[in-house]
């Protein structure tokens, strides 16, 4: 998925939201936001220290049981958490979780690691173009990634959220 994390981790966060019976906050929104787009930071390590020799989606962030693993923490620190907090953990994680999900439509994930080194994807994008991105953008699977990016535009449009943030520093 190229476009549609960030707007998945919205999507993901607005539903929380609904479903605690707590209005969105600026806060909760961008924190899902951000476990949207947080198993990507890999990308970053990826580039500037091995060159892009390992697929990115071996790295921890894109591991599954790292997640789940992390969600059994936060499950045992539940009591330790005020609700403010751990409803923001729990966005967090939701976003993530929905990043792994979306990489599954058409990249590869490790579901079964470490007891099966094999990705699994639900779609395999055909190398027909001569720029990779290219074979993406002209895939189907393509529109999945708009119509998330539609819904979490006609969703913030609606009801905002965002737009009550404060964007200026303190001064």
């Amino acid at each position: 998925m190229f476009i549609a994390h960030l707007p998945a981790g919205y999507l993901a966060a607005r539903l929380v939201a609904l479903r605690v019976g707590h209005g969105a906050t600026p806060r909760l929104v961008l924190t899902g936001m951000a476990g949207g787009v947080f198993p990507d930071i890999d990308l970053l390590y990826g580039a500037l220290m091995d060159g892009g020799r390992i697929h990115h989606h071996l790295y921890w962030p894109h591991l599954p049981l790292v997640w789940a693993s992390a969600g059994l923490l936060l499950l045992l620190a539940r009591r330790r958490l005020d609700n403010a907090w751990w409803r923001l953990c729990g966005v967090f994680m939701l976003g993530a979780w929905s990043h792994l999900l979306l990489d599954s439509v058409a990249g590869d994930i490790w579901w079964l690691w470490p007891w099966l080194d094999t990705p699994f994807s639900l779609v395999n994008i055909p190398a027909i173009h001569a720029r990779w991105w290219l074979n993406y953008l002209l895939h189907w699977s393509f529109a999945v990634e708009l119509a998330i990016v539609a819904l979490a535009f006609w969703w913030e449009s609606q009801r905002p959220i965002l737009r009550h943030w404060n964007w200026r520093p303190a001064s």
